[in-house]
């Protein structure tokens, strides 16, 4: 049962380990490469993992990625990469060099967000996750889903305020040109107003 108000990134990340209990014994198994690149980092996490001595790469002044991206010929990260495998991911063992430091884009997954063709922003389940699937072939999405929306609808404002307005920001300069996740809509971010980048 997630607190009744999630207002730290540490209680967030509590409720969330909580949720997917016994997901380690899937992603050992697990094919599906939709969660290994990408990773962005909120402001707040970059110094630890800096301090770990993990490759960081900003963009922009603004938004900061665990560095997996392969180089174009010019040496510029190519962000148009189809599933950069992360940088901390053993390929081997499939273990998470930093597992009990992971940003909150790992503790996210399979949850996440997803821009829909209208601008709006969802909270989304990626159907791909072997987790997902394996749930979904002995019946128990609805309950996953509702314990997932009960940790959403329990996160405060200003918190919900700033994960997504650095998902915003890394959308706007993502390119997928192999079309979209497969995923389900849990329900739209409309709890907090969105802020205009300029």
């Amino acid at each position: 049962m997630p607190p009744l108000e999630i207002s730290t990134l540490p209680e967030l990340e509590a409720a969330l380990d909580e949720l997917y209990q016994g997901i380690e014994r899937d992603c050992w198994e697990c094919k599906d490469p939709d969660c290994m690149g990408f990773v962005w980092l909120l402001k707040q996490e970059m110094e630890k993992l800096y301090e770990l001595g993990v490759p960081l790469l900003e963009v922009n002044d603004e938004i900061t990625f665990i560095h997996s991206f392969p180089l174009t010929a010019e040496g510029k990260p190519n962000f148009a990469a189809r599933y950069p495998p992360c940088s901390q991911l053993c390929a081997d063992s499939r273990r998470c060099n930093i597992y009990k430091d992971r940003p909150l884009a790992c503790h996210l997954y399979p949850l996440g967000f997803e821009t829909k063709a209208d601008g709006t922003i969802v909270w989304a389940v990626h159907l791909d996750c072997l987790y997902i699937r394996r749930m979904e072939e002995r019946g128990l999405t609805p309950d996953f889903e509702s314990r997932a929306l009960s940790i959403i609808n329990s996160i405060t404002p200003q918190l919900l305020e700033e994960i997504v307005a650095t998902y915003r920001a890394v959308d706007a300069i993502s390119c997928f040109p192999y079309g979209e996740n497969s995923y389900s809509t849990l329900q739209e971010v409309y709890r907090v107003k969105m802020q205009t980048r300029s």
